[in-house]
């Protein structure tokens, strides 16, 4: 039941992702993040197996750390979109993750780009991607009202139109998503869209 999608804009990307964590009919809480920041100008969204999408997340993201560490410059988007690919397509002969890769960044060359990665090692660059059940909503509402060179305040919009489209359509749709972008200042959070809140048992009274 996971929502990942994402689109290109004028010198920017902006990505969106559900926050439930889910096991079979139980919710088990509505605020996991599922965008990670990569490094200073690149995000990787991910949908899949909870297991696999925070271990392979966060092991990319050392190894695109380390590689800085080693070279002294940061990988490109192209490069750590491949790498991941890579990973996955090693992984895919032994023991495969069950993660698909919405990876987003921002080239001082190049410009912003985004990078659909599926969980069989497909890669493809793309203006607009999404993943999960969501994506039949999103990718509908996207092909409607996507245009190249949208402002941030036009991707935003498109974003909340996906977002209601995923809630009013979608029959056990997620609560609450997360929206970040990334342009020539870096990887940020953007904002939260909440219609559930995360509350807290209150504590057992003592008799």
């Amino acid at each position: 039941m996971e929502c990942v999608f994402g689109l290109v804009g004028n010198d920017f990307v902006v990505v969106a992702a559900d926050t439930s964590a889910v096991h079979s009919i139980l919710v088990h809480k509505s605020n996991e993040d599922k965008i990670m920041v990569l490094d200073s100008h690149k995000l990787i969204a991910a949908s899949g197996e909870p297991g696999d999408r925070v271990q392979f997340t966060e092991y990319i993201q050392k190894n695109v750390a380390l590689y800085q560490f080693r070279n002294g410059i940061p990988l490109t988007t192209s490069a750590a979109a491949n790498f991941t690919r890579g990973e996955l397509a090693t992984a895919l002969r032994k023991n495969p993750y069950f993660v698909n890769i919405l990876l987003a960044g921002y080239d001082k060359e190049t410009g912003p780009s985004l990078y659909y990665i599926d969980y069989i090692a497909s890669l493809h660059k793309v203006e607009k991607g999404a993943f999960g059940y969501g994506s039949y909503f999103s990718l509908s509402m996207m092909d409607r009202h996507f245009h190249s060179g949208m402002s941030v305040e036009e991707a935003i919009d498109l974003v909340d139109k996906c977002i209601m489209e995923i809630r009013s359509r979608l029959v056990v749709a997620p609560p609450n998503f997360v929206i970040k972008i990334v342009d020539k200042d870096g990887a940020r959070e953007y904002a939260w869209r909440q219609s559930v809140e995360d509350t807290q048992a209150p504590p057992a009274s003592v008799h």
